[in-house]
C-alpha cells in the first residue's frame, strides 16, 4: 500500500496485517516515520540499508512485534545534505525487501552485553555501542542475519555521535538461540570491539553474562 498521511494520534499496536507507512516532517532537517504489519524477518535489515542507500540516517527509535507477528515500528530519520527527500522516496520496498545484498560496511563497537532475558520471555538480550556512522544500524542488523538472528523488539538511540542500541533476538522461526549461536554471535561482537580497539581508542571492554 502507499505511505499514509500521518495522523496525530499515536499508533501503540500495529494498524492490521497489511505493510504500510506513514511519513512526518517534524523540522527542515528531521522526519518520522511509522512503519507496521506482517513483515519478514529480516525487513529491518533491508529498510534500514536502503536508507543508508539513499543517504538517510536513523537517529532514533523503536520497533517490536506483537503476539500476533504484526509489527509496529517508529524511527526519527535524518536526511544528508545530498539525500533526498524522504517523501519524494517510495520506502515500502525497503521495508518488504529480503536480506540486503550488501552489508553496509564494518562495524565497530566500544562496548556491548550479551545475556537472556526473562523479564520479556525466552529471547537473546545484546546491547551495543559505538561510534554512529551512515549504515550502522544496517550494518549491525546485516551481521545478525548472516547468522539467522531476527529481532523481535529494537531500542534506536544516538547522542553526541554514540550509537547505543538495544535488540531482543530469536532464530528465524522464533526459537530461542542455541548455545552454539551464541558464541558466533560473541565472535562477531568481539571482532567489531578489537576494531575499536585498532583504532586507537580505549574501549570499556565488552561484556558478556550469562
Amino acid at each position: 500500500m502507499a505511505a499514509l498521511d500521518h495522523r496525530l494520534e499515536l499508533l501503540p499496536f500495529a494498524v492490521g496485517d497489511t505493510p504500510g507507512y506513514a511519513l512526518t516532517h517534524l523540522t527542515r532537517t528531521h522526519w518520522s516515520v511509522r512503519v507496521w504489519g506482517r513483515l519478514g524477518p529480516f525487513w529491518a535489515d533491508a529498510f534500514s540499508l536502503g536508507l543508508a542507500s539513499a543517504r538517510i540516517s536513523i537517529q532514533r527509535g523503536f520497533a517490536r512485534q506483537d503476539g500476533a507477528g504484526r509489527w509496529i515500528a517508529d524511527f526519527l530519520l535524518a536526511p544528508g545534505a545530498d539525500a533526498p527527500e524522504p517523501s519524494s522516496l517510495d520506502l515500502l520496498p525497503f521495508v518488504l525487501g529480503g536480506p540486503a545484498a550488501g552489508d553496509g560496511g564494518p562495524i565497530v563497537l566500544s562496548h556491548y552485553a550479551l545475556d537472556g532475558s526473562p523479564d520479556v520471555g525466552p529471547a537473546l538480550y545484546l546491547e551495543v555501542q559505538g561510534p554512529d556512522r551512515l549504515g550502522f544500524l544496517g550494518s549491525l542488523l546485516r551481521s545478525l542475519a548472516r547468522l539467522e538472528l531476527s529481532p523481535r523488539e529494537m531500542l534506536i538511540t544516538t547522542s553526541d555521535g554514540e550509537a547505543h542500541d538495544r535488540f531482543f533476538l530469536k532464530t528465524i522461526s522464533g526459537a530461542v538461540p542455541s548455545e552454539a549461536t551464541r558464541r558466533l554471535l560473541q565472535v562477531t561482537l568481539d571482532a567489531a570491539s578489537l576494531s575499536w580497539g585498532v583504532l586507537g581508542a580505549h574501549p570499556p571492554g565488552s561484556e558478556v553474562r550469562r
